[in-house]
């Protein structure tokens, strides 16, 4: 590795995952790292040693490159809070309010901030690490408006005005799905679950039909019935089940005319949203991958900007 290639040190640092990046000018990162070192698997004082463990090498070809981290890090359980900026927010504004940390064995650290939308219905919805994603995705497609999608355990849809989040909702699509694999007398008729197209597509369509906010409750019920009366497989009920909470958040985005999400995240979770999308004929667009990397070489830049 040539220390002038480097750009930055990138850290997506979550609740349960860790992500670093060698970032350059390409597209690609020109290495990466992962592990299952979140947030949660460390005490207080611990951070900086984690940290330096993982990157310890690039640091030592790169002693001069930034390090910037995103995600939960920055949360009041992480290393150093970062406080939210509130919606709209930008490059200039997520910039603006970069946490450093300085360190002995890694010089100084910016920690991103999250986002807070203090307008939606209900009360505040925020984020922290997906900004960074959005502001990848949209330097790489080379847009700055559009509806973006990340799955996951809190599914993000973000509308983006002028480059900047205008507003987001989260949906709690993954820990809901879990929570009722795991936890429940539904889970209980479950076995292993494997991929099943036509199971997954069965519970899309189910979500087609909900027109009430309390219909998708009971839909979930009917889940078990249906494996009760053999209507599906056990085997086929983790499939049925996805198909429906994923499809639950794309019917209404659908109803409402929203437009072309662009989904953002791993390739098998992508491909959900792309293949329920399709039964609704709302048409997905895939972001293109390393969006965290990107998102963190655009704040990189809008941080150095001169005041």
């Amino acid at each position: 590795m040539r220390s002038d290639r480097v750009k930055l040190i990138g850290v997506d640092w979550g609740t349960s995952s860790f992500r670093a990046y060698l970032i350059g000018s390409l597209t690609a990162p020109l290495d990466q790292i992962e592990s299952n070192r979140g947030i949660l698997s460390l005490g207080p004082g611990e951070h900086e040693r984690a940290l330096a463990e993982a990157i310890g090498p690039w640091r030592a070809e790169a002693p001069a490159a930034p390090i910037l981290l995103s995600g939960m890090i920055g949360s009041r359980q992480g290393w150093r809070e970062a406080p939210y900026v509130r919606c709209p927010a930008g490059l200039d504004e997520a910039a603006r309010a970069i946490v450093t940390i300085k360190t002995k064995s890694l010089g100084l650290l910016g920690v991103v901030p999250g986002v807070l939308d203090d307008d939606g219905p209900g009360g505040p919805d925020v984020m922290r690490g997906e900004e960074t994603q959005i502001f990848g995705a949209l330097a790489a497609l080379g847009r700055s408006d559009g509806l973006f999608v990340l799955p996951g355990t809190h599914s993000k849809w973000a509308n983006v005005r002028g480059g900047r989040i205008a507003s987001f909702e989260t949906y709690m699509t993954g820990e809901t799905f879990a929570a009722l694999s795991n936890h429940t007398i539904l889970g209980r008729l479950m076995t292993a679950r494997a991929k099943d197209e036509d199971a997954f597509a069965a519970g899309v369509r189910a979500a087609q039909g909900l027109q009430k906010p309390g219909e998708l409750l009971h839909a979930i019920f009917m889940t078990r019935t249906l494996g009760l009366f053999e209507r599906l497989r056990a085997d086929q009920l983790s499939e049925y089940l996805s198909g429906l909470l994923v499809a639950a958040k794309i019917g209404a985005a659908s109803s409402r005319g929203a437009g072309a999400p662009v989904v953002i995240g791993a390739p098998a979770l992508v491909s959900r949203y792309r293949d329920a999308g399709a039964i609704f004929g709302l048409p997905i667009e895939t972001a293109p991958d390393h969006c965290a990397a990107l998102g963190q070489r655009a704040l990189l830049e809008a941080w150095r900007k001169p005041a």
